[in-house]
């Protein structure tokens, strides 16, 4: 079983093995998060690069028992690799009122559809990492049981129980909220 707090720590103290298990952890959640804003394999692949480096400069920053998950802080890490990259070869995001859809769906639709997105997400980083992570690589990577559970070392029975877990929790927090 993977140990994410204990994982972060030793890489804390310069344990480069600690560094090579974090990446290969969160390696196709941060590619899939950046090739969804990117749309362009090869900037993904060095934005994850660049992302991954900016981890390793500064994971003594980051405080495994505080608030912030560590996929929230590594894909903050990405997302702004990536305004960086756009910056520097001065592209310039649409105004949102000026967005046309191509599937003619309307822009209060879609932003509406973005919301909820990040409030799940949100709503994802507050579950225990490991539920997280494996809710994170089903649902948003599409990964299969058998892929996630090699991925975490652990059969894939012990995913699908995370997986279930980490749902009814969120059902529950999220239909708290509404109700």
């Amino acid at each position: 079983m993977v140990n994410e707090t204990a994982l972060i720590k030793k890489c804390q103290r310069g344990d480069r093995q600690a560094f090579d298990d974090l990446i290969r952890l969160y390696y196709d959640y941060i590619f899939g998060f950046l090739l969804k804003s990117t749309m362009d394999k090869d900037l993904t692949e060095d934005l994850t690069q660049e992302t991954f480096l900016k981890m390793i400069w500064n994971i003594e920053r980051f405080d495994p028992d505080g608030r912030v998950g560590f996929g929230t802080w590594l894909v903050t890490i990405a997302k702004n690799s990536y305004i960086d990259h756009l910056r520097r070869n001065r592209i310039f995001l649409e105004n949102i009122e000026e967005v046309s859809l191509p599937d003619g769906k309307d822009i209060t639709g879609a932003v509406e559809q973005k919301l909820q997105y990040q409030e799940m997400q949100a709503a994802i980083d507050t579950l225990p990492p490991e539920q997280g992570l494996a809710i994170r690589l089903k649902y948003v990577e599409d990964m299969t049981l058998q892929e996630i559970a090699a991925q975490f070392g652990v059969q894939p029975k012990t995913i699908k129980s995370r997986i279930h877990d980490g749902t009814v929790k969120l059902r529950k927090k999220l239909l708290g909220k509404d109700g």
